[in-house]
């Protein structure tokens, strides 16, 4: 082991290391101050920087895999940036106390620590949980939709601030960047990770039917780890006896809870082996978790605790009461909500109840019947015996001056009916309004015709557009782009033209160019990177 001399020193002059937070296996983490910080910047920051003899000398082919990973992690960032995602202030290469070059990343200081020990051993409050489970589906759905699959979502990789009121998705060291293109590679977490790409997944029995299928990452992987995080939030206990497995059941006493059983019907099916049988997006798996935990109908009991059950018949047999109806206690106490139940029968129709001594129910004006008008649709009107029925059981109700409240369907719709004089006020502001705007697109085609009549401004000139020999010419860069080995997306990466860079082109080959790049923007994250390759044309402009 190998460890970065950093400790009480200033960083590329810029960031005075206080100490470290911890060690990985390839990564150290610090917490500095940033001494040239602006105003609105944050003055304290984290360094995480880039160890690759943290766990002896590597071999080529592994650093390279380093050093490639920690560049993936910078890009993920800067490309998925959302409040709910840490943000990625700066990034370098320097050498320590010892003379160790290594490359870093800058990014903000979330003082909350994670997810992991905020639940560690007790489930959150459900109300924080649904919260948090929200958050982390925004964060998530903002980078899918940016071509990031994060591929390693556990609660260790969520970072709260420090009031622990919004949680970030942190370490995208491991991300897949357009997941479409390349093969899937084994990374994650044991316990959190997709079968897809789990790092202690074996091979099975050939599936013939698997060999038609078109193997690629989709969102569908960091819905699976979402919701292993999810339980752990719930349950306060890691999945670890659901390792490459579907979630099957949530443990005592949470598996009492009245919304267990719809919670677990969720996560089995975001968690299933085969991905196209999940939730195909964060935002559908959270729809319906959040559906799931919310409360749910219970029925309503008296303060006591105790229900009638059944009421006697004159014949001495036993019968359910009616539907909706619960006797009351010796003080007559109301019950602590109201339920909302079907009609009740008549009391006459019920041996054994006193309708007198029934609790007073909520009920609304009942329309006296009537038939229907000729120019109206006939309206439903209760049946006879429910009316008698809640005159029993409710005391007179308050006398309602005509009109104050629309008692059926009839009285509302005749409110919003105008008159014919108003109808016609109507009809003529759309139509002045029409042909005022009628006049504006005259106007609006008159004035573009002179226009286009006075000589047009010269356009700017971009490589894709240009008349002009691009040999030896001088180009900015558009937007970051990769260098490559041959005139073609299939030839290898060697290298990267950052935003803004200055090029030279030395020769021309179709669509592409080869160039050379005089002057960067920001330096290299790799000093082994070439400073010459072809590059697609359209991603240049004339200096």
């Amino acid at each position: 082991m190998s460890e970065l001399k950093l400790q009480q020193c200033r960083l590329d002059g810029r960031y005075d290391v206080r100490e470290c937070l911890g060690r990985g296996s390839y990564a150290e983490v610090y917490v500095a101050d940033d001494v040239a910080a602006s105003d609105g910047q944050p003055r304290t920051v984290v360094i995480k920087a880039l160890n690759t003899h943290l766990q002896g000398v590597p071999d080529e082919d592994l650093e390279r895999t380093l050093i490639e990973n920690f560049r993936n992690e910078a890009m993920a960032l800067d490309r998925v940036r959302h409040p709910n995602i840490i943000s990625r202030l700066g990034h370098g290469t320097a050498i320590d106390l010892a003379g160790r070059t290594f490359h870093y990343l800058v990014v903000e200081y979330l003082p909350g620590g994670d997810m992991q020990a905020l639940c560690r051993h007790q489930p959150l409050p459900l109300a924080r949980a649904i919260d948090y489970i929200e958050q982390v589906a925004a964060g998530l759905q903002h980078a899918h939709e940016h071509g990031v699959i994060h591929r390693d979502v556990k609660p260790s990789n969520l970072l709260l601030t420090a009031d622990h009121s919004t949680v970030k998705i942190a370490d995208f060291g491991v991300a897949k960047i357009e997941a479409a293109e390349g093969a899937i590679t084994r990374v994650g977490t044991d316990v959190y990770a997709a079968p897809e790409h789990h790092p202690l997944a074996h091979t099975g029995p050939l599936d013939p039917s698997a060999l038609e299928r078109k193997k690629q990452l989709t969102p569908a992987a960091d819905v699976y780890s979402l919701a292993k995080t999810a339980y752990m939030l719930l349950t306060g206990e890691a999945p670890r006896r659901f390792s490459q497995k579907p979630i099957s059941e949530l443990p005592s006493p949470v598996s009492e809870e009245p919304w267990a059983a719809f919670v677990v019907r969720v996560l089995r099916r975001a968690t299933q082996t085969n991905q196209s049988e999940r939730y195909q997006t964060v935002r559908e798996f959270h729809d319906e978790l959040r559906d799931a935990l919310l409360p749910h109908t219970r029925l309503l009991t008296p303060p006591n605790g105790q229900t009638r059950n059944s009421t006697n018949n004159t014949d001495g047999s036993s019968q359910p009461p009616p539907a909706g109806l619960k006797a009351s206690g010796a003080d007559g106490a109301l019950p602590a909500a109201p339920a909302f139940e079907l009609p009740l029968r008549p009391a006459a129709t019920v041996p054994g109840v006193n309708a007198s001594s029934l609790h007073p129910r909520i009920v609304v004006p009942v329309a006296s019947p009537s038939p229907p008008q000729p120019s109206q649709p006939a309206m439903h009107v209760p049946e006879p015996h429910i009316v008698r029925q809640a005159e029993q059981l409710v005391p007179p109700l308050p006398h309602v001056p005509p009109g104050a409240y629309p008692s059926d369907g009839r009285n509302l719709s005749r409110g919003f009916q105008l008159s014919g004089r108003a109808r016609r006020w109507l009809v003529a502001l759309l139509l002045i309004a029409l042909f005022a705007g009628m006049l504006l697109a005259t106007h609006n085609y008159v004035r573009g015709l002179r226009n286009n009549a006075t000589p047009a401004a010269p356009r700017t000139t971009t490589a894709a557009t240009a008349n002009v020999n691009p040999l030896e010419r001088e180009y900015l860069a558009r937007t970051d782009i990769n260098l490559r080995s041959g005139p073609n997306r299939n030839s290898p990466k060697i290298g990267e033209v950052d935003r803004g860079a200055r090029v030279r082109v030395l020769d021309v080959d179709g669509n592409w160019f080869l160039v050379e790049v005089l002057e960067r923007q920001r330096p290299k994250l790799d000093p082994a990177e070439a400073d010459q390759g072809w590059a697609d044309r359209d991603y240049f402009r004339l200096k």
